[in-house]
């Protein structure tokens, strides 16, 4: 907990029970802000020398922020941005209009390629599908509105993992699901997840999803993926040149609407 108030404060302890309100939020704001697209990790002494704290003050407010998901600590004791403002910044981008223009361009992408296109939003340890269009050409249906899948089943979700560090990754692909996975599965999609770091999308060539295949980039600089952009065709489609462009397109349009999205920690 961030702070108590005292609920049988009187009138004439109102006004400094605002002033220690005002005064968390100011610390907390200052908290956050230490952390950077540049440096998203920090140690304890790090934040609290940035936020003009001493370890001990920097260190309550860190491990309350940490139980409402703002921050998350890592093995080794540093501190990162946690899931909360990944999941704000997917709505600042819809608020701000970059769901809608990203949206809109991922269509025209879609009638480039006659692909059916889908947005996906990461909730956890799952994607979940808010946009879809269909393709031109018909083939097997595409996600579901609404729908949600494992994040590591298809390019979504894989995208956004390449965004994450490797102790986040591993967090995610924790679960059950994952572990059930044939041992060469899991090692074909880690495989994919690392070179899509490199470089700048990742490919779904059917595995999880009959007869549909597709590319998707996220959007979001590293370390906080707001959403992904994905480009589905069918599988026999797939053919390793039409991967390729397509998954340096859609990589190119998800840099293009990042660099206008403010999200949170990409610096001023």
């Amino acid at each position: 907990m961030l702070w108590q108030p005292n609920v049988a404060a009187g009138p004439r302890s109102r006004h400094s029970l605002e002033a220690s309100v005002v005064q968390v939020v100011d610390r907390v704001g200052a908290l956050l802000a230490a952390f950077s697209q540049e440096e998203p990790v920090l140690g304890l002494a790090e934040c609290a020398e940035r936020a003009g704290l001493s370890k001990s003050s920097a260190h309550r407010l860190l491990s309350g922020l940490a139980e409402i998901g703002l921050v998350e600590r890592d093995p080794a004791g540093n501190w990162q941005i946690g899931e909360l403002p990944l999941r704000l910044a997917a709505i600042r981008l819809s608020h701000r209009n970059m769901r809608r223009e990203a949206v809109a361009a991922l269509v025209e992408l879609g009638r480039r390629f006659d692909a059916a296109t889908a947005f996906s939003v990461p909730n956890g340890d799952e994607m979940v599908y808010v946009e879809r269009t269909d393709s031109s050409i018909p083939f097997a249906p595409s996600a579901r509105l609404g729908g949600t899948a494992p994040i590591w089943e298809g390019a979504a979700g894989r995208a956004v993992l390449a965004r994450l560090d490797a102790d986040r990754r591993r967090d995610l692909c924790a679960g059950p699901g994952w572990s059930a996975l044939p041992a060469d599965v899991r090692a074909q999609i880690t495989e994919d997840v690392e070179q899509s770091i490199t470089r700048g999308y990742s490919v779904d060539r059917g595995q999880f999803f009959d007869g549909i295949a597709g590319v998707a980039s996220a959007l979001g600089p590293p370390g906080q993926p707001a959403a992904a952009l994905s480009l589905i065709v069918s599988v026999e489609r797939m053919s390793p040149d039409l991967e390729r462009e397509m998954g340096r397109a859609v990589s190119e349009l998800a840099k293009e609407i990042t660099g206008k999205a403010v999200l949170p920690g990409a610096g001023s």
